[in-house]
Order: structure tokens, then C-alpha cells, then sequence
């Protein structure tokens, strides 16, 4: 039976981030994917300017499309656009982004199994037992990285997160609609309760969503062709659906010697629905946790200590703002358009020069005062 330092089970953004991280310090890595690579994952794509920061310095300057205007348009057809100067967000294409990440540890020494997905795992005195379709693996620890559905999750009975649910799907624009859309992004309010849509740009694509943090009572593929035939999609698109977990309040990320990460720990972002730089946060934080624990003695659960002090805090303002926000978000729709200073705000948490914090006093002081004439 094979036995390495760290089996990771998933190979998206978090997985293959604390393989190429874990290989890098010496430490023998098995990625187990359930999917044949490159897979297909449902996702907008666009990726924070703040991430760059966490990625190998090739892939963040391999990514070509950097949309610099974020226009937000509310139901009533109000619509505000604010340009940037630095680009407050990236549009990769997620199979070929995610390949070059699992190709960056492979480089590493990382040894990736793809199509393989994990059927149990048995907890031992130091370590787990992980079994697939094709045999049984031995390792001390397991970083956990498959995804709001995961499997280690259900099996060491990790709370589970909340979960909102999108939906999307992009098509080839012609030149008359990609010239709408060239280097803009726009965020559609007050059509999806609890949620928004999304036209996002990429080489010649328009990837076109909606998502919801409360999707249970309303047709959310409805909303979708709708927001298709305002644009003047094609009537034939087939959206792929995926969920969005999070967390109302903080979980430790771990149990045993299991670390969880990304959207396997529940961390995406509450009010943005960003997943993207979570899952690459988490994937640092726990990675860098590990090779403490194994070389200096560090207990493991610093992991969870410092996600705590150094991430909660902010997606717990994400929570709050989302509280503050999507009930009242036709307000903010008119609001916006005539004073844009908070949306520059949001901006400047994507590209990593603001804090939900900060965002989260501002509005909540708009919406007090806006009530109080009300």
C-alpha cells in the first residue's frame, strides 16, 4: 500500500495550491482528483486582483484579460460604470487555469492521480487509510479540497456550510455584442433576490450567471434566460449549476488530521461570492500550518487559530454587508448610480487595498440615515 507525508483530495485552486506548496518544502504529496483533467468547472472566472499575490509568479502573468470597468446596473435600467487604473479583477478560463496549477506542483514533485475519486477513509492512531477504485493509500495527513460537496466532510461530520446555488454558461459574442462587453464587467442587481447576475468577458466569450445566497424559493433558470435574452444570447445555452457554501459563523477547518480548504471548509465570500481567493488563502494558511507542525512542532490547530484571527474577520464583515445589502438592494441600485464612492470602496477590497470592514461601517451608516428620511 503506497504511504506519503500528505494525500489531497480535490485539484482545483485549493488542492493544487497545497500540493505545489507542501512538495515545495520536501514533503511527499498525492493529489487524488475525482475528475479526468482538464475538468470543466462551472464558474465566472474571474479572479480578484488581491489572488495574484498567492499564485506562481508565471501563471499570474500568464492571465490576459484584465477588465478595467465594472458596470452595475440595477431593474429599473439605472446604471453606474466605475473605471480603474489597476485592474480590480482577472478572467481565466477555469480547466486551463486550474491544469497549470496542478502542472506547477507536479513540476514540484507533487504525483497527481486524475479520474480517481475517493470512497472512504478510515481514521488511524497516526494517520487515515484512503481507499479508491483503484487501491488503498496511507498518509499521515489529508488536506481536504474536494469541494462543497466533499466526501471527508460528510465522512469526519465537518458542520456543513449554507449553501446558495448559481448557475451559468458562456458562448462565442458576435462583434456587436462582444464591443458592449470589451473590457467590462457588468453586475445585474435586483433581478435574483439575495443574489445578482453577471456578464463577464474573456477572449471573444461572454460567460453569462446568476447566482443566489438563497435560491430555495424562486426559479432560478429562470432568471437565468432571462438575463440571456436581455442581452441577446442564444436561446440554446445549457447553464452548468454548482453551489456556493458558506458560513454564517466560524467552523474550525479541521478535524483530526484532516485540514479542510476552499470551498470544501465553506469560505467563499458571503456577500461577492468570490471563491476563488478564498480557496487559495485557505490552501496558504493550512499549507504553511502543516510544514510548522511537522518541522518545528507548532501544534496543527494554528491552522484554525489563524484563520480565525487572520480571515474570519473579514468574512464575517462579508456576512453583515450581505445582511445589509441584498434585502435592500434596489436601493443601493439607485443609490449607487448618484454616488459611486462605495462601490469604489468594494473595488478596492478586490484589488486589495480596502477591508469589508471599513465597507461595512460605511453602509450601514448610509442605510441608517437613508431610513431615518424614510
Amino acid at each position: 500500500m503506497p504511504q506519503v507525508d500528505v494525500v489531497v483530495i480535490g485539484a482545483g485552486p485549493a488542492g493544487a495550491t497545497c500540493a505545489r506548496l507542501l512538495a515545495q518544502a520536501g514533503l511527499s504529496v498525492l493529489v487524488l482528483e475525482k475528475a479526468p483533467l482538464p475538468r470543466v468547472k462551472p464558474c465566472g472566472g474571474a479572479l480578484t486582483h488581491r489572488a495574484l499575490a498567492l499564485l506562481p509568479d508565471e501563471i499570474a502573468q500568464g492571465i490576459a484579460s484584465h477588465p478595467r470597468r465594472w458596470t452595475l446596473l440595477s431593474r429599473e435600467e439605472t446604471a453606474v460604470t466605475v473605471s480603474c487604473s489597476t485592474p480590480y479583477c482577472h478572467v481565466v478560463d477555469r480547466p486551463t487555469f486550474d491544469l497549470a496549477l496542478v502542472r506547477a506542483a507536479i513540476r514540484l514533485g507533487a504525483v497527481v492521480h486524475d479520474d480517481e475519486a475517493l470512497l472512504t477513509a478510515e481514521p488511524l492512531r497516526t494517520g487515515w487509510i484512503l481507499r479508491t477504485p483503484r487501491g488503498h493509500y496511507s498518509a499521515g495527513f489529508v488536506i481536504a479540497a474536494d469541494g462543497a460537496h466533499s466526501v471527508m466532510a460528510r465522512l469526519v461530520q465537518l458542520p456543513r456550510a449554507q449553501r446558495g446555488a448559481a448557475l451559468e454558461a458562456e458562448f462565442v459574442a458576435d462583434a456587436d455584442l462582444w464591443s458592449r462587453y470589451l473590457d467590462r464587467v457588468e453586475i445585474r442587481l435586483g433581478h435574483v433576490p439575495w443574489g445578482y447576475g453577471w456578464v463577464i468577458p474573456r477572449d471573444g466569450l461572454l460567460n453569462v450567471g446568476v447566482g443566489s445566497f438563497r435560491p430555495a424559493s424562486f426559479p432560478l433558470k429562470q432568471q437565468f434566460f432571462a438575463l440571456v435574452a436581455d442581452i441577446g444570447g442564444p436561446r440554446t445555452l445549457r447553464p452548468l449549476g454548482h453551489p456556493l457554501p458558506y458560513r454564517w459563523a466560524f467552523v474550525p477547518p479541521m478535524k483530526a488530521n484532516v485540514l479542510f480548504v476552499g470551498d470544501a471548509a465553506g469560505y467563499m465570500d458571503a456577500f461577492s461570492a468570490e471563491g476563488i481567493y478564498s480557496a487559495l488563502l485557505t490552501a496558504t494558511v493550512a499549507s504553511d500550518s502543516l510544514i510548522r507542525h511537522l518541522t518545528h512542532g507548532e501544534p496543527l490547530s494554528n491552522y484554525a487559530v489563524r484563520l480565525f484571527r487572520e480571515m474570519w474577520p473579514e468574512l464575517r464583515a462579508a456576512v453583515r454587508m450581505s445582511l445589509l445589502f441584498y434585502p435592500w438592494s434596489p436601493f443601493w441600485a439607485r443609490y449607487f448610480a448618484k454616488n459611486p464612492r462605495l462601490i469604489q470602496e468594494y473595488l478596492g477590497i478586490a484589488r486589495g487595498d480596502g477591508s469589508y470592514r471599513t465597507l461595512q461601517r460605511h453602509a450601514a451608516h448610509t442605510l441608517f440615515h437613508h431610513r431615518l428620511r424614510t
